[in-house]
């Protein structure tokens, strides 16, 4: 029960309970229970979470009725200073080893804090770009009522302004934002709204987002991701968080796996060209292997990949593709000791 009371002062835990995408990827799994193992597994543990206050709540009522709350802070300060001891054991055990060579560039605080506004600045400008889009999108839809004025192009050039962002921004993107209100067309619409899954990753490499969903349990892309910061672009600078190189390599990997398999379906279905004397024997026998395995393929919304529509395997591999190309890049970033200047074009 210790280890339950602790947990509900993890600001952590209260985050993810109150994440929206929690909830979908609950429903996704759901949708799933009856067919596969991990959907039931992760359907239970979210519950478990869910009933984590309850079950307190409930323990210490009992505690309280049979008297037995008396000698509870004796016991949790016990185990509190039990677990402390632990704690500093190991670390000197693990200081009398000579520590391995690090595996990647180790940021200097000044490196770091430089790092961390240039990937700011790169925010604020995939978030500006991306709301305009949504913008430009909602005007090709909607037909406004007479009299009412757009000043979306107004508010982001002033943002991009007072951030200190226009000079540094490429002369495409800088024309893009100069155009009138309702002027952009599709093709630039859509090209434009790609960027918010670096958006994503963005936020979640400055840890605004402390949690990365799956390729496969969010194909949606959110607008929201982009306005959030247009309105409160505080919420991008405040604090000093930065992700780690390994949580990194782990995101990155796990979109790469999406990726081969993705296209390994698309290679066997015939929906992408290869060249003539190129192997793909491997895509074959990789779909084969996996191919309506409930419990064992990868699942892209509430359907396994090899279930999944041509257009539904075309979006899972621009997504993974965007994501593996975008962590390899900040990873790279993170192991030059030369900090970039900002030369992003978001609409290229």
């Amino acid at each position: 029960m210790y280890s339950l009371f602790v947990l509900l002062f993890r600001k952590s835990y209260w985050l993810m309970l109150f994440r929206k995408a929690t909830w979908y990827e609950a429903w996704l799994s759901l949708k799933r229970v009856h067919k596969d193992r991990r959907a039931r597994k992760h359907l239970l543990l979210f519950l478990f979470q869910l009933l984590i206050p309850f079950l307190c709540a409930a323990w210490l009522a009992w505690a309280i009725g049979t008297g037995f709350v008396l000698v509870v802070p004796i016991i949790f300060f016990i185990l509190w200073w039990r677990n402390r001891l632990t704690t500093k054991e190991e670390s000197v055990s693990l200081s009398i080893k000579a520590p391995p060579p690090p595996l990647h560039h180790e940021l200097s605080p000044e490196d770091r804090r430089k790092l961390r506004s240039y990937f700011v600045e790169l925010t604020m400008l995939y978030a500006v770009m991306t709301d305009r889009a949504g913008s430009e999108a909602f005007l090709k839809d909607k037909v406004l009522p007479e009299g009412v004025e757009v000043v979306s192009r107004r508010i982001h050039l002033d943002l991009l302004k007072s951030l200190g962002l226009w000079d540094k921004m490429s002369s495409g993107d800088r024309q893009a934002m100069m155009m009138p209100d309702g002027h952009w067309e599709w093709p630039l619409i859509n090209h434009t709204y790609l960027a918010l899954e670096p958006l994503r990753l963005l936020r979640w490499i400055l840890r605004i987002d402390f949690y990365l969903p799956a390729i496969g349990q969010q194909l949606r892309i959110d607008a929201k991701l982009a306005n959030e910061l247009v309105r409160a672009p505080n919420k991008a600078s405040e604090g000093d968080g930065l992700i780690s190189q390994h949580q990194l390599e782990i995101g990155r990997d796990a979109a790469r796996q999406y990726l081969v398999r993705c296209i390994a379906e698309e290679i066997t279905r015939g929906y992408r060209q290869v060249g003539e004397n190129e192997d793909t024997q491997w895509a074959t026998n990789y779909t084969a292997a996996l191919s309506g395995k409930q419990h064992e393929d990868l699942v892209l919304g509430g359907k396994l990949v090899s279930e999944a529509t041509k257009e539904e395997l075309g979006w899972a591999v621009t997504l993974s593709r965007s994501r593996v190309n975008f962590l390899n890049w900040t990873l790279e970033t993170m192991n030059n000791p030369v900090i970039p200047e900002l030369a992003a074009e978001v609409q290229q």
